[in-house]
């Protein structure tokens, strides 16, 4: 039978136990949030240097639009002249590729999304894991990098080009993509003409698809058996945007995806837009 004293020993000795757990567990936690920030930071100091020494000026691109559609809040680009077809004017970087090869031989382009922080040179690998952990000049990093999809040719052929990044809770590469789902983004005409700027020019693409879906790979096909599969494949698309953008779709178009993880990590928060120019 246990006397009080040996119940007393066993009682510390529990809480001793428990605090040495719940030392350990403070000093794990404190070491991921210094490594999370250590990264983030390295993350942010290197997008500075890329920006500083690669945008070397600004385009600017002027698009026609459908006489139907508004230029939302923002007049830049409105034409007032009834007679003449409505444009956007949209700007662009000039890039010195020469600069982000050196850094990173594998760029194919540099993303920009309007009214987000995605503003980032794209790199490609063999596979679709190697920037979910490393950096833009190939160093270890779990805060990862801007990467197209392996599949991807960027030679002009391309049904889908997609585009990944991590969502970072410092709002950094594609967390604030998620903003494209949010009325103050989607009524802006002006925010939904994504850009990726490639050593051969810009490419325009017009968003027509946002929303939030439980992970899968349907949205990531880069290849369709005929045009009815694949204009069948775009309209799916287009019926999962919480919004309508009111782009007309056909066989003949290409497309671009922007894909995340949503804060749970199970669903993928999405962008689609055609390209037009």
């Amino acid at each position: 039978m246990k006397t009080n004293e040996n119940k007393r020993i066993e009682f510390n000795l529990m809480l001793l136990i428990i605090r040495i757990i719940l030392i350990a567990i403070i000093i794990i936690c404190s070491i991921y949030i210094v490594n999370w920030y250590i990264e983030n930071k390295k993350s942010a100091n290197m997008l500075k240097e890329i920006t500083d020494s690669s945008i070397i000026g600004t385009n600017t691109i002027e698009i026609p639009i459908d006489s139907n559609e508004g230029t939302g809040d923002d007049s830049n680009g409105e034409n007032t002249n009834p007679n003449e077809a409505k444009k956007i004017q949209i700007s662009t970087y000039e890039l010195d590729f020469d600069k982000l090869l050196s850094i990173n031989k594998s760029t194919v382009g540099w993303i920009s999304v309007p009214n987000t922080s995605i503003n980032y040179p794209v790199a490609q690998a063999s596979n679709n894991d190697f920037y979910l952990n490393h950096s833009f000049d190939n160093s270890k990093n779990s805060a990862g990098w801007i990467f197209a999809d392996y599949r991807n040719k960027f030679d002009g052929t391309d049904k889908n080009i997609i585009i990944y990044g991590h969502n970072r809770m410092d709002s950094s590469m594609f967390a604030t993509l998620k903003n494209t789902q949010k009325s103050n983004w989607y009524n802006n005409q002006n925010n939904k003409y994504v850009t990726i700027t490639t050593p051969s020019g810009t490419i325009v693409y017009e968003t027509f698809s946002v929303y939030t879906i439980p992970s899968e790979s349907y949205y990531l096909a880069t290849q369709f058996s005929s045009d009815e599969s694949y204009l069948e494949f775009l309209n799916t698309l287009k019926s999962r945007s919480v919004h309508d953008f009111g782009v007309s779709l056909d066989a003949d178009d290409s497309i671009l995806t922007l894909s995340t993880c949503d804060s749970t990590g199970k669903s993928r928060v999405i962008l689609h837009a055609k390209k037009i120019f």
